[in-house]
């Protein structure tokens, strides 16, 4: 997605199983910040992980109420 984002910085990965990681980035587009959340799968011919369309992003704006929603989960 290096080419979608006029920049981005991975913050975090989260791996899913052997075929897949859950990549956490601050991203840029056009003077907007965002925070994207996505699947990335691994592709054994380029022996690298890409982006799946499994994810989401969202302005920064909505990071604060999405990360109240998520640390009012019960586990």
């Amino acid at each position: 997605m290096a080419d979608f984002w006029d920049s981005e910085e991975l913050v975090g990965k989260i791996v899913k199983n052997s075929r897949e990681e859950i990549h956490i980035k601050t991203v840029e587009k056009n003077k907007k910040k965002y925070v994207d959340i996505r699947v990335f799968w691994y592709d054994s011919n380029s022996d690298t992980f890409k982006p799946s369309q499994k994810g989401v992003t969202m302005a920064y704006d909505n990071y604060n109420e999405f990360k109240e929603i998520i640390a009012g989960i019960q586990i």
